[in-house]
């Protein structure tokens, strides 16, 4: 059997940058000496998924218009790292996923957690993005203040069962994007285990 081995890059280029995305674009040349160029990346920040289990045990979801598919779409509170996450006043760096999923929950929803739980981390798509995914379950949630979104930003929030909503998944009934979904099962066999935070 061959070795597997990454390819090589001859030339890169950043062809295309703003505030939310940035185009890199390589020639590479394969293992196998063919060449693939331009092969386009797609260099994202990291990004963060939440799950808020209320004290009652109904998971708190986002509703909101996504204009890649020109619908509204049911999922979790989620965003990007932003530089800033995790620094602290002493210019010491935190878990800056973990300081996200904490700015994120609270401008998007209103609420704050006592206890976050790392779920998983995970790859939205290696074959063509640079960026990590990591999944948080939010608990001790209580409310504190009004949701603050972002400019074009307008979210509704649903509280419903988790089961009921892993079922409506399964059945097609209510289709979210792919990251959330694994982050919804993750969250499911955390809390099915009894699993406790780690103090």
């Amino acid at each position: 059997m061959n070795e597997l081995k990454p390819w090589r890059v001859t030339a890169s280029r950043i062809t295309y940058e703003d505030r939310w995305i940035r185009v890199r674009s390589d020639d590479c040349v394969t293992a196998d000496g063919i060449v693939i160029a331009p092969f386009h990346v797609l260099d994202y920040p990291d990004w963060i998924n939440v799950i808020p289990v209320m004290p009652d045990g109904r998971v708190l979801l986002t509703r909101e218009y996504r204009h890649g598919r020109g619908e509204f779409v049911l999922g979790l509170v989620a965003g990007g790292v932003e530089a800033d996450d995790g620094k602290t006043g002493d210019g010491k760096s935190g878990d800056a996923a973990l300081a996200a999923a904490q700015r994120e929950l609270r401008e998007e929803t209103g609420y704050e957690a006592s206890t976050f739980v790392k779920l998983l981390t995970s790859y939205p798509n290696a074959a063509s993005h640079s960026n990590m995914v990591t999944s948080w379950l939010a608990l001790g949630l209580s409310r504190a203040g009004e949701p603050r979104f972002d400019p074009g930003e307008k979210v509704e929030l649903l509280f419903t069962d988790l089961a009921a909503i892993l079922s409506d998944l399964q059945s097609g009934a209510v289709i979210m994007q792919s990251m959330h979904v694994a982050a919804l099962y993750a969250a499911e066999s955390w809390l099915r285990r009894g699993a406790r935070p780690r103090a």
